[in-house]
């Protein structure tokens, strides 16, 4: 790694690391993001075309962006003018290849996942990637940079970015999830990493190897990222590794947040300006509207993300000035919109109807429901062997209807959708998701009428 990358790396991990020193109040964190946002706003006026006629005045002159329309003005939103065709056949190069050192001049250049529809790029400097990893390090290593570590990160796709991580005593190894699992565990048992990160469902198939004693591994901490982590899978991850499971919130819009000492999981209000759009605010139930205060290449200024969060309503224990939530509830797609009594559509939270079908029996293993239009579900069940599966799917059937009659929604039609139990050789680069809706609805078409 080069002298200068290594010293941005130690400056970036520095600086957050005395972060909290210097700002020690929520009114100094507030101070110091408008200071940095102004910069932000001003730099966004002059480098970005698509914000050259925005008027002067604060964030709410600037429009807010969903990922439809942000990826129409693709190219008036990079420094470089990149189109987005040509920095997806980068992208897609790059994994065809498997070869994730590929660059674009000096810029990283990467693949979102797609899971929330059409994928997007983004674009990355070498003083933006000495940051994010002096940043991710600080707050996600355990111990200090000098007591060194191994990481082991299991991902769909590598990228520059992650590779930057190592440096020093710090040793990064990238598992890339196309390849055999076998593989994978004779490589990461070698390593023997003191930090592992992956998605829930590979965590799972990690903690049973563990189980089935292919698999000797005892990290000194557990990283769940890139999907929702829910109760179910945490049990069963954390029962395996002794550990608690801790997660990364990163997307390809930023490192957006981590778990903290006390178990919640605090936005990085150093890293970014978080809006609220509230889907229900008697629960604390937000979609995050993202604002970059650091991001210099492409525009992150009002982006709505798509995740629907759940903010906690007490003090966190940690002490941490910054915005906890609860949970990360999913996808606004994992959002159910149910007509309610009234004839107006309402939400089923994916949490409420988790709860509800894997309580509903000792036999369900896993689930799958799947929403193709307003008034019926398709419900999938992965059912113990031996198990009566139409009973089952009564149960759960039963269970549903009982928290949207709870909910005041009016009842629909649950269909079997066939079982939940993944096919042999399933793909792990395919991100899980329990609980999905599969046409659009806005945020504001969820929420319940004003009063008067």
């Amino acid at each position: 790694m080069a002298g200068l990358d290594l010293a941005r790396i130690l400056a970036a991990y520095l600086g957050s690391r005395l972060f909290s020193k210097h700002v020690k109040t929520r009114a100094q964190l507030e101070r110091w993001q408008r200071r940095r946002l102004r910069q932000a706003l001003d730099h966004a006026r002059k480098r970005f075309p698509f914000y050259r006629d925005v008027p002067a005045g604060g964030l709410d002159a600037f429009p807010v962006l969903d990922k439809t329309a942000w990826l129409a003005a693709f190219r008036e939103l990079n420094a470089p003018g990149l189109g987005l065709d040509e920095g997806r056949r980068i992208a897609a190069e790059a994994e065809r290849r498997r070869d994730f050192s590929h660059l674009e001049g000096d810029l990283a250049v990467g693949l979102s996942t797609g899971t929330s529809g059409r994928q997007g790029v983004f674009l990355v400097s070498p003083r933006e990637r000495a940051r994010w990893a002096g940043v991710m390090l600080a707050k996600a290593l355990p111990g200090r940079l000098q007591d060194g570590a191994r990481i082991a990160l299991f991902l769909r796709s590598g990228s520059p970015l992650y590779s930057t991580l190592s440096t020093g005593r710090v040793r990064f190894a990238y598992f890339d999830l196309r390849r055999p699992l076998a593989e994978l565990l004779a490589e990461v048992e070698s390593l023997d990493p003191t930090v592992l990160a992956a998605p829930p469902q590979v965590l799972r198939l990690l903690a049973a190897a563990l189980g089935e004693r292919r698999l000797r591994l005892a990290p000194r901490r557990v990283y769940s990222l890139a999907e929702v982590l829910d109760p179910h899978d945490e049990a069963a991850i954390s029962a395996a590794f002794s550990l608690p499971v801790h997660q990364i919130y990163q997307a390809s819009e930023g490192f957006l947040g981590l778990t903290c000492g006390a178990g919640r999981i605090h936005l990085n209000e150093d890293l970014l300006v978080f809006e609220k759009e509230y889907v229900d605010r008697a629960t604390g139930r937000f979609v995050p509207v993202l604002t970059d205060l650091h991001r210099r290449t492409q525009a992150i200024l009002r982006f709505r993300l798509g995740d629907v969060l759940v903010e906690s309503r007490e003090p966190c224990p940690c002490g941490s000035l910054f915005l906890a939530i609860d949970r990360i509830e999913g996808r606004f797609d994992d959002v159910l919109a149910l007509p309610s009594f009234g004839g107006r559509l309402a939400p089923l939270f994916a949490d409420y109807l988790t709860r509800a079908v894997l309580g509903a029996s000792p036999a369900i293993a896993d689930f799958r429901c799947i929403q193709n239009e307003p008034s019926s579900l398709v419900l999938a069940l992965e059912v113990a062997v031996g198990a009566d599966a139409g009973l089952v799917f009564a149960s759960a059937s039963e269970a549903l209807l009982r928290i949207c009659a709870e909910q005041r929604l009016a009842p629909p039609a649950v269909q079997p959708g066939g079982t939940a139990r993944p096919e042999p050789g399933a793909d792990p680069t395919i991100k899980l998701r329990r609980v999905r809706r599969t046409f659009p609805v806005a945020p504001a078409d969820l929420l319940p009428p004003l009063a008067g």
